[in-house]
């Protein structure tokens, strides 16, 4: 990822703009799987740093499926608001994961990194990776 100002404020835009629909598919998404969203209080499925949802370890075909059909929701939400903004779909969907690792993942869920390394979240708030950051 590209990490100089002028793409560290886009970015930081790119976040704002890309709230609603981060709300919008994490609330519709959790509201109609309750499989995902057992999976993500036993701490198997997760939020990752990438805007999708991540396996940590194996689940039943039927968790993958529907964490896939969810991710799908999401890739078409992100290229639709990348088209609309004239950014790549992997910005919007970073934009996305930086929101959502900042705001919507709860105390005990797990959570992964751009590194790949997969974490619990404590009470505190989560290490985000350099892009996410803003500047004044």
């Amino acid at each position: 990822m590209k990490t100089d100002k002028k793409y560290l404020l886009m970015l930081a835009g790119a976040v704002v703009l890309v709230g609603g629909v981060a709300m919008a598919w994490t609330g519709s998404a959790r509201a109609q799987s309750s499989i995902v969203t057992q999976a993500i209080a036993n701490g198997t499925v997760g939020e990752q740093a990438d805007g999708y949802l991540g396996v940590k370890g194996s689940v039943p075909a039927n968790v993958k499926a529907e964490v896939d059909s969810i991710n799908i929701k999401r890739r078409a939400a992100y290229t639709d608001l990348a088209a609309k903004r004239g950014v790549t779909v992997a910005d919007v969907a970073a934009a996305t994961g930086c929101k959502t690792l900042s705001s919507r993942v709860q105390a005990g869920q797990s959570y992964r990194l751009n590194d790949g390394s997969w974490h619990v979240k404590g009470p505190g708030p989560i290490a985000l990776p350099d892009y996410c950051a803003t500047t004044g």
